[in-house]
This record gives structure tokens, C-alpha cells and sequence, in this order.
């Protein structure tokens, strides 16, 4: 497993920002050096932003959202027609290969990219739609200029809604160890992508 320190894997993140879409190669975890500290360093770049979920819940972005949890991160909005509802159903797959590990050791995190018309209650309606309205999946939203710091950390943030990548970004915030997905990799794969970040055996 290659290792690198930690700001050299932010800059992973960083670069998500040029064009990626499903094409993008699988990449392994990475993990910081020995002597760093991942929580406060994790914090500092992550930032603390404050989004509200579907249930109209303040969420601080590090400290309650990536800080306890191995999380998958997407981007949705939910007046998109097609692949955002395509790829949380893929997602849904996922949590099911995931069994009882989502919600006690996994997080999903869909970002809306969309900031000027999904609120949370659009995004409940958009999660109970899809099936997948419960504790251990957040869909969350902010004004335009948290989303916009948010999602450019992460390399997700596009101008357009409808041009936002459909790339996936998993993550052990504790540990420093980031990786991106590939969207249309099995669920089973991704799941096991998953159980290796929470540091269980396969």
C-alpha cells in the first residue's frame, strides 16, 4: 500500500478537481506518516463548516460527520433525472453488502451540489424516494458558499449541478487514509473497499 504524508494525500483530493468521471482508476488507501497527527491535521484541512441534513439537523462537518466513521462521500441534486438516482440506488447495494457495519462502522454522505434549490426538505423527499431515508445515510446541503469550500476540498465542486462528477471519495478520517472509487465498481467491491478502511479483514 503506498504511503505518503498527509498533505501529499490532500493533494489527491485536490486533484479530484480536474475532470474525473467513471473512467477514474481505483486507488488504494494511503496513510500518513507515523509521527502525524490525523485528527488535528484532518480538522484543519477538512475544516468544521456547519451543513443541515434531511432532517434538518446542524451537522459540523469534521467533527460530526468524518470524525467517528469510515464515510463514502458522493455528490447528488435532486432535480437530477437519471445518474443521481441510478448511482444511490448502486449506493443502496452497497449498504446492503455492508450488513450491519453501515451505520455502526460506515457513513454515507451525499452533498447536494446544487445549493440554490435543494433545501433538506427536498433532499428528505429525495432519500425516501430512493429508499435510503435513515440515520446512517446523511443527505446534506449549505448556502452556496459552504457547499462551494466543502465540495472544492473534496474536488467536487462544479459550477454546473448537472456537470458534477460522478466520482466516489471514501475516506477514514482518523487514520488519514483517503481513497477515490470508481462509480461503477461492484457493490461488493466497494463494500470491501470499505471494511479495508475500517481495518477489518475481508
Amino acid at each position: 500500500m503506498p504511503r505518503i504524508e498527509w498533505f501529499a494525500s490532500m493533494l489527491v483530493l485536490a486533484a479530484l478537481a480536474a475532470p474525473a468521471r467513471a473512467d477514474t482508476a481505483h486507488a488504494a488507501p494511503v496513510a500518513p506518516a507515523a509521527s502525524a497527527d490525523p485528527e488535528a491535521r484532518g480538522r484543519a484541512y477538512f475544516g468544521d463548516a456547519e451543513l443541515t441534513d434531511q432532517d434538518g439537523r446542524r451537522q459540523r462537518f469534521y467533527s460530526d460527520l468524518l470524525s467517528d466513521k469510515v464515510v463514502l462521500i458522493n455528490v447528488v441534486f435532486t432535480r437530477c433525472p437519471s445518474a443521481c438516482p441510478l448511482m444511490t440506488q448502486h449506493l443502496k447495494a452497497v449498504r446492503r453488502q455492508l450488513g450491519d457495519r453501515f451505520g455502526r462502522q460506515v457513513r454515507f454522505l451525499s452533498l447536494s451540489v446544487d445549493p440554490a434549490y435543494d433545501t433538506p426538505q427536498a433532499m428528505k423527499r429525495f432519500a425516501a424516494q430512493q429508499g435510503v431515508d435513515e440515520p446512517g445515510w446523511r443527505f446534506l446541503v449549505a448556502d452556496e458558499a459552504t457547499t462551494r469550500a466543502v465540495l472544492g476540498r473534496l474536488g467536487q465542486w462544479s459550477d454546473k449541478a448537472e456537470d458534477h462528477t460522478t466520482l466516489l471519495i471514501a475516506g477514514n478520517a482518523r487514520r488519514a487514509h483517503w481513497t477515490k472509487l470508481r462509480p461503477d465498481a461492484p457493490p461488493e467491491r466497494i463494500a470491501a473497499d470499505l471494511r479495508r478502511l475500517a481495518g477489518e479483514s475481508l
